[in-house]
């Protein structure tokens, strides 16, 4: 199930800010549907193609994640997406109540992100989501308790000229 809702509200005189909200059932087959909607989205508000690909590629991760090491392969436990765009920055909510994330693997997400390595035939195929999440985006921020997770992207986007 993705439902939507979409919201305009005037930030400065020239500029608009939207905001999108959408829950999906915690299924592998409701990211493509995630990733439409994130797609069609931006792409109405003018975003160029390679930063609305880079997002798409963040949100998924994240999402995988979610599914993978929050919900270990349950099925009906839902996430939510939020994203808001003003201007040019956009902000990406992810919310799911899966256990609180890990306190042993919060290092994935705090200070520098460390540069990928160039793949050879002992890179592991696995593991690499949070770091490739961090070198796509601006900032992520996560926060947790025992009800939640809220991991929050914002990347600075480059806007088609009208």
């Amino acid at each position: 199930m993705i439902t939507l809702s979409l919201l305009r509200e005037p930030v400065l005189q020239d500029q608009m800010s939207h905001s999108i909200s959408f829950c999906i059932d915690s299924q592998l087959n409701q990211i493509s549907l995630v990733r439409a909607a994130l797609s069609g989205v931006l792409s109405y508000l003018g975003v160029v193609e390679s930063d609305i690909f880079s997002l798409e590629l963040a949100v998924t991760e994240i999402i995988n994640n979610t599914l993978e090491h929050g919900y270990r392969g349950v099925e009906d436990k839902p996430i939510e997406v939020k994203v808001h765009v003003s201007g040019s920055e956009v902000q990406i909510d992810l919310n799911d109540k899966a256990p609180p994330f890990p306190e042993s693997e919060r290092y994935r997400l705090e200070g520098k992100p460390a540069l990928l390595e160039e793949p050879n035939e002992d890179w592991p195929m696995r593991g690499h989501g949070l770091q490739i999440v961090r070198q796509i985006v601006d900032s992520i921020a996560l926060t947790s308790d025992q009800h939640h997770n809220r991991m929050t992207i914002r990347k600075h986007v480059a806007l088609e000229d009208k």
